[in-house]
């Protein structure tokens, strides 16, 4: 019996060493099944330039004429200035801006709707320190009032050409006169512009007669007649007269203005771009543009007609 006992020990013994050689086996050949490779994975992405622009609205409340809105009176979000995110592919290494305007002489009308609120708006730019108009539309003046100027200005004179008008800031203004080369046609002549500002404490500039006298300059190409100013001992615009007379603009911060990129804006030139060719936005950068609005004295109560500010961009 005991030799019985023995064998059948040694023949589960044997049963139980082949049973766990087999497991083995089996997990040794089924390590030996795994595998892995690699797949490359390559994208080649567009040149594309695209830009989002935030906030889509500025709106500001509880101002009067004279005084100027930034983030304290922005009633959104209290927002000093736009953000221009580059959400393409490429740099963009220039921004520059448009804004809307009134068609005809706001002041005088009493009414608010007539008043464009973006032809307000300056954007400030760093590497001047100055906050400037976009595009600033000003309309003339059938009377020159109190103001010593070359040509004494009267209903018939403006509708010749002979152009005065004032600048119109916050709390400042400064008056110009423009004297065509040939009547009715104002794409060249001779500007002036005051010294000193007109506030509401004092008169300022009274003369213009012995003011440096600009020459307004043909535009190359198109029915406008150019000339460059320095406004106070602020910075610089590049002034631009239709050849119709019926309007002054004074622009700093718009690269498809007339006059931007000629000869005759050299002080100018290179500030139609808000930022620098050596500092690019790089894609998924974001680049800020502080703005405040200027509201001109002799402004009527209520909301202005809303004004848009276009924002371009390139590589």
């Amino acid at each position: 019996m005991k030799g019985e006992k023995t064998a059948i020990g040694i023949v589960i013994a044997l049963f139980v060493a082949t049973t766990l050689l087999t497991l083995n086996s089996i997990s040794t050949v089924n390590a030996a099944f795994e595998a892995n490779d690699t797949v490359t994975i390559s994208i080649n992405v567009s040149q594309i330039a695209m830009v989002d622009i935030n906030p889509s609205n500025l709106s500001y409340h509880g101002i009067g004429p004279g005084d100027v809105g930034d983030n304290n009176t922005e009633q959104i979000g209290n927002y000093s200035g736009i953000w221009v995110e580059n959400i393409g592919s490429v740099n963009l290494t220039k921004m520059w801006f448009n804004t809307t305007a009134p068609s005809t002489m706001p002041f005088g009308t009493g009414s608010p709707n007539n008043y464009d609120a973006a032809n307000m708006l300056v954007i400030y730019n760093d590497t001047t320190g100055n906050f400037s108009f976009v595009n600033r539309v000003e309309f003339p003046e059938n009377d020159s009032m109190y103001i010593t100027t070359t040509n004494a200005i009267s209903p018939s004179q403006t509708t010749q050409g002979y152009l005065f008008g004032r600048l119109r800031n916050a709390s400042t203004e400064y008056f110009f006169e423009f004297e065509p080369d040939t009547v009715t046609n104002c794409s060249n002549g001779t500007f002036w512009i005051s010294d000193t500002a007109k506030t509401v404490t004092s008169t300022g500039d009274t003369d213009l007669t012995d003011n440096s006298a600009l020459t307004v300059y043909p535009h190359p190409t198109l029915d406008f007649g150019i000339t460059e100013v320095q406004v106070g001992d602020g910075g610089y615009y590049c002034v631009a007269i239709p050849g119709n007379c019926e309007y002054i603009m004074f622009h700093r911060w718009n690269a498809d203005a007339p006059g931007a990129g000629t000869s005759y804006c050299s002080n100018t030139n290179g500030g139609y771009y808000i930022n620098s060719t050596t500092s690019p936005i790089f894609p998924g950068q974001v680049e800020q543009a502080f703005v405040k609005v200027y509201v001109p004295l002799g402004t009527p109560y209520g909301p202005l007609k809303q004004g848009t500010l276009t924002v371009f961009v390139q590589e």
